[in-house]
């Protein structure tokens, strides 16, 4: 899978080196539930809650397909996570990816995933925050722009003559990801990274690179992977330079949290 191997694979494994066999584990947002699998591939309880039916369907049935090697236990659950009511200090680690800025209602989540939280347990997020900069939108454009993906040059070409001066408009909503689902970006400008840090003890965050993540779907860069991986890795040190500099400003982030110990006095 290109975007775990070149933009968020590192990251993924640090995550899961926390996770240890017995633990009760909670996947919000778990869409196919790779994550949610990888977590019980360490032992783990995992649960994973998902709006989509359709998602939790090729999850159980991948699982189906595996469970006599898995030492944990997976169970999938269709979940609004708007409305979610979670049962008080019922698991060690809690993990949202990619789904926050979804949300209408992050700030509900986010409280219930603090009540679901044992005391000492684990809150990890990684997802989008706030608008692309301009030039996030100007990078993004002009690699879209040069490189083999799913559009033609010729529809490339015919689409700058079309769009003129409101290209740069076209790309940041399609960077966005506007138009996904009927709920993307929702949470983006919603602040749901306040919400965490009044609920719980921030321990470290960090950026991931968003416009390579961009490119980092499966059909996005049409080259076999001999070829598409080495180009994204590329985006991804041009990418790491911008940020570094600080001529690009981050929208990715990878955020580790605890919930506070409880007081013995």
């Amino acid at each position: 899978m290109r975007h775990n191997l070149v933009v968020q694979g590192a990251n993924i494994d640090e995550f899961l080196s926390h996770i240890r066999p017995g633990m009760r584990v909670l996947d919000l947002g778990c869409g196919a539930g790779w994550l949610t699998l990888a977590m019980a591939q360490r032992g783990a309880e995992a649960t994973g809650l998902d709006i989509s039916e359709e998602a939790l369907s090729v999850a159980r049935e991948y699982y189906e397909t595996i469970r006599h090697k898995v030492s944990g236990s997976v169970r999938y659950e269709v979940s609004d996570l708007n409305h979610i009511s979670l049962k008080a200090d019922s698991y060690d680690v809690i993990t949202v990816c990619g789904a926050l800025h979804h949300l209408t209602n992050a700030h509900h989540t986010i409280e219930e995933s603090h009540k679901a939280l044992r005391p000492g347990g684990l809150f990890w997020v990684s997802d989008l925050l706030g608008s692309e900069s301009r030039v996030a939108t100007y990078l993004t454009g002009a690699l879209m722009f040069l490189l083999p993906i799913e559009i033609s040059y010729r529809d490339k070409f015919a689409g700058l003559f079309r769009f003129g001066l409101r290209s740069p408009e076209r790309v940041k909503a399609a960077l966005e990801g506007e138009g996904f689902s009927p709920f993307e970006g929702s949470g983006r400008e919603g602040g749901w990274f306040q919400d965490v840090e009044e609920h719980f003890a921030v321990r470290r965050k960090f950026h991931f690179l968003s416009v390579t993540k961009h490119f980092a779907g499966e059909k996005m860069i049409s080259l076999s992977d001999r070829w598409a991986v080495p180009i994204l890795r590329g985006i991804a040190a041009l990418e790491r330079s911008l940020l570094r500099i600080g001529w690009l400003r981050g929208t990715g982030w990878v955020v580790y949290a605890c919930k506070a110990e409880r007081s013995n006095t």
